[in-house]
């Protein structure tokens, strides 16, 4: 089979649509996360608000997703994809409207916003990932994901950049509208997109009734249950999420406290955690090529649990500018770099290993599984943000990824189906010896 390069993906056509989608949301959130996540912390003036507000972002991901995943099976994932763009984009609409009238907004109003945004985004996820072996064949996904990971993350890299510009010409409420404005745009170019999509019918021999979801559901998990590889990445990337809840919940905090620095100490922190993406993205189908799968992510995953615990050094660059930032642009990139390449793997190989007719369930199941310790670690963080500084918090979390990390390579934790099958075959040759002896 001849060897494939990025040039061959740019040659799909309804690919490249998708592509497109995704750079233009990725610029809107991008613009808005430094938007949002500073507008938490001016209204509230509180870190626990903060990782409140996180936590509760994650709660429809752990309780919809699954059986979320289930009903998408059974539907038209192109227009679940675009409904949840259009859902989204006019509830952020709603909100920018009612904070440009009042010049503030409730933080219940920012509750109740995260909520229902995530609750929509339960079904969007799992039709997305459903829909790229439509558009994507088999043999493209591990250049096909890195490249739309990239391309993405180069825009990200353009909106976050501009978030501090737009937010400055035209307050918060501009950077929400701009944000609605891409999730439009992008469901424009998922309407374009040309792909054949095989439903499972609905009639009296195959109906969508309550028995036939909960068998689809039961099945999915049971799936999940069976395929080793993917059950290791479901529980790998829940411990993971759970160590890294404080720099995502606590980064205007951390900002504020350890480094004593503005916003723009988060848009630097976010252009050099994206460009340490996009580098992650382009080197990842390379450093699987000369190295195995568990080996990458034991390495960066360690990696980033040092860089991580780094950041508590901030506290020493206090009234050196020059200091700050560069820690803080160093650390990011890194840390950038490290979760690329893990998140990389871990899709590339889910999407191996997973068949198309189970793609919405195993997926929802992976997405919940990997979010489930979200929400109770971040309301515990909301908790000790009120008894223990940052650093400390920043230290134990540190402390926890490496241990998990360096677990995963003594353990010998498998995440490749050649291991598994490698694994199977041994075993089969020990009984056959058994029997013969």
């Amino acid at each position: 089979m001849d060897k494939v390069k990025y040039r061959d993906i740019l040659k799909l056509k309804e690919y490249r649509k998708l592509i497109a989608s995704s750079i233009v949301n990725r610029f809107g959130d991008s613009v808005d996360a430094i938007a949002f996540t500073w507008l938490v912390y001016m209204v509230t003036g509180s870190a626990s608000w903060s990782a409140i507000i996180y936590a509760l972002n994650q709660l429809p991901t752990v309780l919809l997703q699954p059986f979320a995943g289930a009903l998408v099976e059974r539907m038209n994932k192109k227009k679940i994809m675009v409904a949840a763009d259009l859902i989204r984009g006019f509830i952020i609409v709603a909100v920018a409207c009612l904070y440009k009238a009042n010049g503030s907004v409730s933080p219940w109003v920012l509750v109740a916003m995260t909520l229902i945004i995530s609750s929509v985004e339960a079904f969007g996820m799992p039709a997305g990932s459903a829909f790229v072996p439509l558009v994507l064949e088999k043999k493209y996904y591990s250049h096909g994901i890195s490249l739309n990971s990239t391309v993405s993350n180069i825009m990200q890299l353009v909106g976050t950049a501009c978030a501090g510009i737009i937010i400055g010409l035209g307050g918060i409420e501009a950077a929400m509208f701009v944000d609605a404005a891409t999730f439009f745009i992008s469901s424009f170019f998922k309407i374009s997109i040309k792909v054949k999509e095989s439903i499972k019918p609905v009639n009296e021999e195959n109906s969508f009734g309550v028995k036939a979801y909960f068998e689809d559901l039961k099945g999915g998990f049971k799936y999940v249950a069976t395929k080793k590889v993917v059950l290791n990445c479901c529980i790998l990337a829940m411990l993971a999420n759970a160590t890294v809840v404080p720099i995502n919940a606590l980064q205007s905090p951390m900002a504020v406290e350890i480094f004593g620095q503005g916003s723009e100490f988060l848009s630097a922190m976010g252009i050099a955690l994206i460009i340490g993406m996009a580098i992650g993205s382009i080197i990842t189908p390379r450093l699987m090529e000369k190295f195995k799968e568990r080996p990458l992510i034991v390495f960066f995953g360690i990696l980033f649990g040092i860089i991580y615990g780094l950041y508590t050094l901030g506290t020493y660059t206090r009234g050196n500018i020059i200091a700050a930032y560069s820690l803080n642009i160093v650390c990011a990139l890194i840390m950038g770099i490290s979760v690329s390449v893990i998140s990389r793997i871990f899709t590339i190989q889910f999407m191996n290993s997973v068949e198309n007719e189970y793609m919405a369930r195993a997926a929802s199941i992976l997405s919940s599984t990997s979010s489930s310790a979200t929400p109770i670690v971040s309301a515990l963080v909301s908790l000790l943000a009120k008894f223990i500084p940052v650093t400390t918090l920043f230290i134990i979390s540190s402390s926890i990824c490496v241990i998990i990390f360096a677990f995963m390579g003594i353990a010998k934790v498998k995440f490749s189906e050649d291991e598994e099958k490698i694994e199977k075959k041994a075993h089969l040759m020990i009984e056959l010896v058994d029997d013969f002896k």
